[in-house]
């Protein structure tokens, strides 16, 4: 029995913000592990000092005992099972930078390690409160944009709609963009 399926949805999956989780029938909503891993690659490259380096490739692994609901492949990342992943790292199993060029990237992310058991702590309590603060401010940004009866995600115009559940704004751009929004 396979109780871990990953799901993205019906349309563009790598464009979606969110990702279904489903564990023994329960749905969980996780952040887009493209976007995640896109965000952490972007950041490695800036911090390295090489924001056009190629040779970093995005891969995405989960368990073996997980299912994809998705069929096609993803131009921006792999996604794969972890059984699959020296597979997918040989692939790429071609020389693209000097003896040189390792070293510096190695030196410049082992300046990054924190040995400090108190100093990690505090620097994972710092990036947990960017987190809430950046959370907060999207929100902030969200109801202003609904209260100038604009679409926080793509710009259109919100239009009242009723629902099974009752009143909700709805985008004007629907069925390309699905952003809804309760009533209060």
């Amino acid at each position: 029995m396979k109780p871990n399926i990953m799901t993205a949805g019906y349309l563009d999956k790598k464009n979606q913000k969110y990702w279904t989780q489903v564990i023994y029938k329960r749905k969980e909503k996780l952040y887009n592990p493209i976007w995640q891993n896109y965000g952490h690659i972007q950041a490695i490259k800036k911090y390295i000092g090489k924001e056009e380096f190629e040779p970093i490739h995005s891969i995405i692994a989960f368990s073996s005992q997980s299912t994809f609901k998705f069929k096609e492949n993803f131009k921006s990342a792999k996604v794969i099972q972890f059984p699959q992943l020296l597979k997918v790292i040989k692939e790429w199993n071609e020389i693209k930078i000097s003896e040189f060029e390792l070293k510096q990237i190695n030196r410049a992310l082992e300046s990054l390690l924190v040995e400090d058991k108190k100093e990690k702590k505090r620097l994972q309590k710092q990036h947990v409160q960017s987190l809430k603060t950046n959370l907060k401010n999207q929100k902030v940004k969200e109801a202003e944009s609904i209260k100038q009866n604009q679409c926080p995600k793509c710009g259109g115009e919100l239009t009242l709609k009723k629902g099974k559940y009752g009143s909700f704004y709805g985008c004007g751009n629907y069925p390309d963009c699905r952003f809804t929004k309760k009533v209060s």
